[in-house]
């Protein structure tokens, strides 16, 4: 007799339920095959007792805060612990129910049944996310962590644009003030001045183009030239930068940082109740006001900001846990290339990170990220290919 561990993926279990050769309608047990765990935040005491037996019914578990049972608390988070089948029958169940509990089961069932977005829309068309895409860095600035410096002049600007063309990098992000840990901001007329020749030279390829801002004159000066996507480190937070990105209709990338690139290291910028489910609050905020400005839910991307108001091990439970921002079914973009998480783990400098960047950006990719931004583009084009071969892979 011999046993075996299967990974608890859909389409593994179907397999082996095929494999095996049951009858077409036992088809339907890959249902139960794969766990679903999903988390009901801020539900009343009698809501909570109601919802955990009747998922106990269901043939599912729920867990409570202690004090739930005699209304003790006043509120309380709820983990579910099922499968797609219990989920079904509980949603039936609640349907039937009291406290707010019809309306929770509506909501459950949607958030069941949404979709996550492959792709992106802004003004000039769609971004196709069947496969992850790499970002190339340019960064046109005199004092970046990584290649500050390197891109001043109009032909090393030029340069690098052809370099990343030719290697078949998907999307360029172009920058013109650095946000390195403890930087100093610039007015937008410099900024401008520094990105102009790169959004003017990269206009004669076929290629999407992103602007690192967070700067709503310099997003509106780089939208009027050529600019398809706005790549906010401040989150989209300024009402001026979600008018000007909903005028435009472009896509925007909305980052998650606690303070400003002088500040966001302080030790006060580092803490988190739960940087989890902080930095999932933070979103559904700046989801909320794009939205509610005009901006299409299907142009928004979405960073947790890795290095931006983060410790090493923050960073690093971000990595582990990113799919859960999936919630959102928007796409994730990691920005991980060369920074201080990965000197601090490998004791490398700057310029000596490649590997551990490689493997950092295979995880994001395992790990739910649809968009790496990179500074080593050959080596960040194969690491899409390599981490989408693996994702692709089927029995």
């Amino acid at each position: 007799m011999k046993f075996y561990k299967l990974t608890p993926e859909y389409e593994r279990i179907k397999y082996e339920l095929a494999r095996i050769g049951v009858d077409s309608y036992a088809l339907n047990m890959v249902k139960k095959g794969v766990s679903l765990n999903i988390l009901v935040r801020d539900i009343k005491p009698p809501a909570a007792n109601i919802l955990k037996q009747e998922s106990i019914a269901s043939g599912m578990d729920a867990a409570v805060k202690r004090g739930a049972v005699s209304c003790s608390i006043d509120k309380t988070d709820v983990l579910l612990m099922g499968n797609a089948a219990t989920f079904e029958r509980l949603i039936k169940r609640l349907s039937a129910q009291v406290f707010g509990l019809k309306e929770l089961a509506k909501e459950l069932k949607t958030f069941l049944h949404s979709k996550e977005i492959k792709y992106i829309t802004y003004n000039n068309g769609k971004i196709d996310l069947s496969k992850p895409l790499c970002m190339g860095i340019l960064n046109t600035t005199p004092d970046s962590f990584s290649d500050g410096s390197l891109y001043e002049t109009e032909e090393a600007v030029a340069l690098r644009i052809n370099e990343m063309v030719e290697n078949g990098v998907d999307i360029i992000d172009i920058g013109g003030m650095s946000s390195r840990p403890f930087s100093d901001s610039i007015s937008s007329d410099e900024e401008i001045k520094r990105i102009k020749f790169a959004l003017d030279y990269v206009k004669q390829y076929d290629i999407i183009v992103s602007v690192d801002t967070n700067n709503y004159k310099v997003a509106d000066y780089a939208l009027n030239n050529g600019a398809d996507i706005i790549n906010d480190i401040s989150g989209m937070t300024d009402d001026n930068m979600v008018s000007v990105c909903s005028s435009a209709k472009c896509a925007v990338c909305i980052m998650h940082m606690q303070g400003s690139p002088k500040d966001m290291q302080n030790d006060k910028n580092t803490e988190y109740e739960n940087i989890i489910y902080d930095i999932h609050d933070f979103f559904s905020r700046s989801i909320d006001k794009c939205i509610n400005a005009g901006i299409e839910y299907s142009s928004i991307i979405l960073d947790t900001g890795f290095g931006f108001g983060k410790t090493v091990e923050q960073n690093y439970i971000l990595l582990k846990y990113l799919r859960e921002f999936k919630s959102f079914n928007l796409p994730l973009l990691a920005g991980i290339s060369r920074k201080s998480m990965i000197g601090a783990v490998i004791n490398k400098d700057v310029n000596n990170r490649l590997a551990g960047t490689v493997c950092a950006n295979t995880a994001a990719i395992l790990n739910g990220a649809d968009i790496i931004r990179v500074h080593d583009i050959k080596e960040g084009i194969d690491t899409v290919k390599i981490a989408d071969y693996i994702l692709k892979a089927s029995i």
